[in-house]
C-alpha cells in the first residue's frame, strides 16, 4: 500500500496531459509484466504512472478547465459549461446547452397525471440526440406520494410558440406522524434489501479514495463568515482567555478538516452514484448513509390543532416570557427561602426554654415576611416595567375597548405567583414537620433510664419543679402543645397580606382584590401536618411521664411524711447508734439524689431537674440537721455539768483553810472527791468521748463548744494534779515549806513592786509618733509575760499555803498591776495598730484589701477607745491619748461605706469610668494605684 502511495505521489509530479497518464479502462485490473532482474536501472515515470492507476484508477482529472473535473469526463468532448452542468444529476449527464428548450411564463392548469407523463414522454422523443450517445429520457413509473408541480416544454424548434403549462397534482391524504414513520421504515427496508453489503475490498477502496482521490487544492475553501458567525455564539471570556487559546487552535484545525473531508466525501458519494465509475474503481458497494426522516403536514388533526393554539395564544399566559422571567427569578433568590429555618435551629443552642424557642419562631417568620414585602413583590413589579413589551398588548387600546384580557392576565400572574407563596408556606410547613419528625420514634425507654440512648439534639426544655406534695412539668404538656401548634399558625399568619404585584404597578386600583392567596389555617394539608406533629408529641410525652418514677421512692419528702418521722424518733430515747444509723440514711438518700441527673435527654423533650434535685436535697439536709442538732445540744448540756463539778472540787480542793476543822473536812473532802467523785466523771466523760467522736463526723462545732470540750477533757488530768499536789503538800512538806514560802512571797512582793513602778511611768506618757507607740506596745508586751509569770507563781505560792494550813496570801499589788496594765495596753496596742492598718488601708491598693474585715477591726478598735475614754478619767495624758486616737477612728469610719462599694468583686471597669473624677484614685481595684492618699 505504501508503495502504491509513492508511485501515486510521483504520478502527481507529471506535468503532462496526455491521455496515457489518466487512462485505467481495463476491467481485469492488468498489470504491466515486472521489469527484468537484470535490469539495474530506476523505472520510467511511465511506468511508475501506470503501475499506480493499475491498482487505484484516478478519481478526478489532473489537468481541466474549471477548478476540478471528474475523471469520468475525459471520454467526452464538451465544453466548461456543459461539464459543470453534467455534475448536477445522473438523469442531465448527457444534455447540451443547445439542445435545451427555450423557457416561457408559465401557466397553471389542471391535467390529468397521465396525460403529464405522456408530455414528458413526448418532449423527451423530439430533443436532439448527444454527439456519442444515444440519450435517453424517461420518468420514473412509481407516483410521487407528495404534491408537485411539474413543468411542460414545448419544442423550441417549432415555428409556433407554445405556451409551458404548470400542473396542480392533488395532495396526498393525511397521515399521522406514526403512519409517516411506518412508510419510511418501509421504504427503507425495501431498499436496504436490493442493495448488496460492501466488502473489505470496496471498504478499503473507498476510504482511499475519501481520503486520496481528491486534493485539497480543487475545493473552494470555506468561507472566512463561516467563522465570524461561529465566534458571535461564543463568549468573549471564553474567546479571550489565554488558558484556552490551545483547546481553540485545536477547534478551529478540526473545523477545517471536518470541512474538507465532508466535501471530499460528498464528491466521491456523487461520483460513486455512477455504475460506470463504481466499475472503473472496482467498488461494487459502498457503505448505506443513515437515513433522513422528516414528518411534513398534513396530518388528521391540523384543523383541531390551529383551533386550539389560537385560543391558547389568546388566552394561555403560562407561556407568556413574564411568567418564565418570574419563575427564574423565583429559582435564582427565593428558593431556598423559608418562613422557619430549620436548618439554622438544628446548628444552633439546642435545647430551647419555651419562650426562646417562640422567639426564634416569630423572628424567622417576620424576617422572611419582610423579604417577601420589600424584594420579591418590588422585584416583581420592576420586571414588568422593564419587559412591559411581553404584557402591555394586552391592555387596551383606548377607554373603549374592554380591559377583559389584561385583567384576566394579571389573574394568571396572581395566580401563578400564589402558587408560588402556597409553596413557600408548603415547604416551610414540610421543614417544621420534619424538624419535630426527627423525633418521631418517641422516647419510651426501658428502665432504669440510659442517657446515651437519646443522643440526637432535643429541641424544647422542660422544668421540674416541686408543687406540695407532687411533681409537675413547667410548662405543661398542654402548654408545649399550644407553643408547636402556634409555629404553624405564625407561619401561615406571616404568609398573609402580601399584596399582589398590580398593587404597585397601578397604585389607584380600588375596590379589587389585591392580596395573593396562601395557604389557609383550615385547609386539610395544614391538619394533616399538624396530625403528624401531634403523633409525634404524643409519642414523646411518655418518656418524662415515665422518668418520674425515680423520683417515687422519694414521696416522703415531698409529703412532710420524713419530717414527722423525724419528729417522732427525737421524742423517743435512743442511742448514738440510732443516731448514727438514721442519720447515715438520710445522708445516703441527699447523696442519690444529689447524683441523679441535671438534665435529662429524652427525644423531643430535654428535662431539667437541678430545681427538683436541689429542693429534695435541701428538705433531706434539714431532716440531717435536725438529728445532728440534737446531739449538739445534748453534748453541750452533759459537757457543762461535768466541767462544773470538776470546777467545783478543784475550787474547793484550793481553799485555804482557815482553822483545823476547815483542814479536816478538807482533808475529808478531798478523799472523798478521789475515791468515789473522780470516777462517777471518768464515766460520764467516756460516755463525752463517744459523743465527740460522732459530733466530730457529722457536725461542725461552733468555737464555744470545740473550746468546752478542751476544757473538759483537760479537766482529768488537772484535777489529779491539784488532788496529789494538796495531798502532799498537807501530809509530808508542811513545815519546810513555811520558811519557803515566806522567803518566796517576800521576793515576790519586791517583783510585783518594780513591776508597779514600770507601769506607772506609762501615766504621763501620750506621745503619738509610731516609733514610740511601737515601743511602748514591746515595753507592755514584755510586762504581761512578766505579769503571767508573776499570776503563775501566785497561784503556787497560794496552794503551797493551803498545804501548810497558813493564811492565804492575796498579793494585792499583783491584782493592781494586773488591772491598771489592762487599759494602758488596750491604749497603746489599739493606737499603734490603728496607726499602722490606717496608713496600709489608706495608702495600699484596694484590690488587696478586705471591707468587711476592716469594718469589723475598726469597730472593735473604736468600741476599745470609747470604753478607755471613760475609765481614763483621772489620768490626763492617757484621756488625751484615747480620745485623740478616737477622734481618728472617728474619721476613718466614715470611708468604711465607699471602701465597702470599692472593694466589691461586682466593680467592673465600667463602672470605675462612671466614678466622679473628683474620686481617687481613678483606677479599678483590680489595677494596683501608687501609694497616695485617696479621698471621696
Amino acid at each position: 500500500m505504501d508503495n502504491m502511495s509513492d508511485m501515486d505521489c510521483l504520478s502527481q509530479k507529471i506535468p503532462k496531459s496526455d491521455s496515457i497518464h489518466h487512462m485505467s479502462h481495463s476491467q481485469t485490473r492488468p498489470e504491466l509484466p515486472p521489469l527484468p532482474a537484470s535490469a539495474n536501472e530506476e523505472p520510467s515515470e511511465l511506468y511508475q504512472t501506470v503501475m499506480s492507476h493499475s491498482f487505484y484508477p484516478p478519481l478526478m482529472q489532473r489537468t481541466s478547465w474549471t477548478l476540478a473535473t471528474p475523471f469520468k469526463e475525459q471520454q467526452h468532448y464538451r465544453g466548461p459549461s456543459d461539464s459543470i452542468a453534467n455534475n448536477y444529476s445522473l438523469t442531465a449527464r448527457d444534455l447540451k446547452l443547445k439542445d435545451l428548450l427555450k423557457v416561457y411564463q408559465p401557466v397553471t392548469i389542471s391535467v390529468p397525471r397521465e396525460k403529464i407523463i405522456q408530455g414528458l414522454l413526448s418532449a423527451s422523443k423530439s430533443s436532439s440526440k448527444p454527439n456519442k450517445k444515444k440519450m435517453k429520457f424517461s420518468p420514473k413509473g412509481k407516483e410521487d406520494p407528495i404534491g408537485t408541480r411539474l413543468a411542460c416544454n414545448t419544442s423550441a424548434s417549432s415555428p409556433v410558440k407554445k405556451e409551458v403549462v404548470t400542473l396542480t397534482l392533488p395532495g396526498s391524504r393525511p397521515m399521522s406522524p406514526e403512519e409517516q414513520i411506518g412508510v419510511m421504515l418501509q421504504q427503507e427496508m425495501e431498499i436496504e434489501s436490493k442493495e448488496t453489503k460492501p466488502s473489505e475490498s470496496d471498504l478499503e477502496r473507498y476510504y482511499y479514495y475519501l481520503t486520496n482521490g481528491i486534493r485539497k487544492d480543487m475545493i473552494a475553501p470555506e468561507e472566512d463568515k463561516v467563522m465570524a458567525r461561529i465566534s458571535k455564539l461564543i463568549s468573549n471570556t471564553l474567546l479571550t482567555s489565554p488558558l484556552l487559546e490551545p483547546l481553540m487552535t485545536g477547534l478551529v484545525e478540526e473545523k477545517e478538516n471536518d470541512y474538507y473531508s465532508s466535501l471530499m466525501k460528498s464528491i466521491v458519494d456523487y461520483i460513486l452514484m455512477d455504475p460506470t465509475e463504481r466499475k472503473r474503481l472496482f467498488i461494487e458497494s459502498i457503505p448505506r448513509t443513515f437515513p433522513q426522516r422528516v414528518i411534513r403536514a398534513p396530518v388528521p388533526w391540523h384543523s383541531v390543532y390551529r383551533s386550539a393554539k389560537k385560543w391558547n395564544e389568546e388566552h394561555l399566559y403560562t407561556v407568556n416570557p413574564m411568567i418564565l422571567s418570574l419563575k427564574e427569578l423565583w429559582f435564582a433568590e427565593f428558593r431556598d427561602l423559608r418562613f422557619v429555618r430549620t436548618a439554622e435551629l438544628l446548628a444552633g443552642k439546642l435545647p430551647l426554654l419555651p419562650h426562646e424557642y417562640q422567639n426564634v419562631i416569630q423572628k424567622h417568620c417576620r424576617e422572611a415576611r419582610q423579604i417577601l414585602l420589600s424584594k420579591w413583590i418590588p422585584t416583581c413589579a420592576q420586571l414588568f416595567v422593564s419587559r412591559k413589551e411581553h404584557w402591555v398588548c394586552f391592555a387596551p387600546k383606548s377607554e373603549y375597548d374592554s380591559s377583559y384580557n389584561i385583567e384576566e392576565y394579571f389573574a394568571s400572574v396572581a395566580s401563578f405567583m400564589s402558587l408560588q407563596l402556597r409553596e413557600l408556606v408548603i415547604k416551610s410547613l414540610e421543614d417544621l414537620v420534619s424538624f419535630f419528625m426527627i423525633h418521631k420514634d418517641g422516647n419510651d425507654f426501658e428502665e432504669p433510664y440510659q442517657e446515651m440512648e437519646f443522643f440526637i439534639p432535643q429541641l424544647i426544655m422542660i422544668k421540674l419543679e416541686v408543687s406540695d406534695p407532687i411533681i409537675v412539668f413547667k410548662p405543661s404538656f398542654d402548654d408545649c402543645w399550644e407553643l408547636i401548634h402556634n409555629s404553624f399558625l405564625e407561619i401561615i399568619k406571616n404568609s398573609k397580606g402580601i399584596p399582589k404585584v398590580e398593587s404597585i404597578l397601578f397604585p389607584e386600583l380600588k375596590g379589587y382584590n389585591l392580596i395573593l392567596a396562601t395557604v389557609n389555617a383550615d385547609e386539610k394539608l395544614v391538619s394533616d401536618f399538624v396530625d403528624q406533629t401531634f403523633e409525634v408529641f404524643r409519642k414523646n410525652q411518655v418518656g418524662p411521664c415515665k422518668y418520674l418514677n425515680v423520683y417515687k421512692k422519694y414521696d416522703d419528702l415531698l409529703d412532710n411524711t420524713a419530717e414527722q418521722n423525724i419528729t417522732a424518733f427525737l421524742k423517743e430515747n435512743h442511742g448514738l447508734d440510732d443516731f448514727v444509723t438514721r442519720i447515715n440514711s438520710i445522708k445516703k438518700r441527699r447523696n442519690e439524689i444529689a447524683s441523679m441527673h441535671i438534665t435529662v435527654p429524652l427525644a423531643m423533650f430535654c428535662l431539667d431537674t437541678m430545681t427538683l434535685n436541689y429542693d429534695l436535697c435541701e428538705r433531706a439536709q434539714n431532716l440531717k440537721d435536725r438529728l445532728i442538732q440534737f446531739q449538739v445540744d445534748v453534748n453541750r448540756d452533759t459537757n457543762t455539768s461535768i466541767c462544773n463539778q470538776y470546777s467545783i472540787i478543784a475550787d474547793k480542793v484550793s481553799e485555804i483553810p482557815a482553822n483545823t476543822r476547815e483542814l479536816v473536812s478538807l482533808i475529808e473532802f478531798l478523799k472523798k472527791s478521789s475515791d468515789v467523785t473522780v470516777f462517777k466523771l471518768r464515766k460520764q466523760l467516756r460516755d463525752a468521748v463517744e459523743r465527740l467522736e460522732f459530733l466530730m463526723d457529722y457536725a461542725d462545732l461552733p468555737q464555744e463548744d470545740i473550746k468546752l470540750n478542751s476544757t473538759l477533757f483537760l479537766w482529768p488530768d488537772q484535777i489529779e494534779d491539784i488532788l496529789e499536789n494538796s495531798r502532799n503538800l498537807l501530809l509530808s512538806k508542811r513545815d519546810q515549806a513555811e520558811m519557803d514560802l515566806i522567803k518566796r512571797c517576800s521576793e515576790f512582793e519586791a517583783k510585783l513592786k518594780g513591776y508597779n513602778k514600770e507601769l506607772e511611768g506609762f501615766r504621763k506618757r501620750e506621745v503619738m509618733t509610731t516609733e514610740e507607740m511601737k515601743n511602748n506596745v514591746e515595753k507592755l508586751n514584755e510586762l504581761s509575760k512578766n505579769l503571767d509569770q508573776a499570776l503563775v507563781e501566785f497561784e503556787l505560792i497560794n496552794k503551797e499555803e493551803d498545804l501548810l494550813e497558813k493564811e492565804k496570801s492575796t498579793f494585792p499589788l499583783l491584782q493592781t498591776v494586773l488591772t491598771n496594765k489592762v487599759p494602758y495596753e488596750q491604749l497603746w496596742v489599739t493606737a499603734y495598730e490603728f496607726s499602722i492598718k490606717s496608713e496600709e488601708w489608706m495608702n495600699g491598693p484596694l484590690c488587696l484589701l478586705n471591707a468587711e474585715e476592716i469594718a469589723e477591726e475598726i469597730g472593735n478598735m473604736w468600741r476599745t477607745v470609747y470604753k478607755l475614754t471613760k475609765t481614763l478619767t483621772d489620768m490626763p495624758a492617757p484621756r488625751r491619748l484615747a480620745e485623740n486616737v478616737k477622734s481618728k477612728i472617728d474619721k476613718f469610719k466614715q470611708h468604711i461605706p465607699i471602701l465597702s462599694i470599692s472593694c466589691n468583686p461586682g466593680m467592673k471597669d465600667r463602672h470605675w469610668q462612671q466614678v466622679p473624677v473628683t474620686a481617687h484614685p481613678p483606677t479599678s481595684p483590680a489595677q494596683p494605684s501608687p501609694a497616695q492618699p485617696w479621698s471621696w
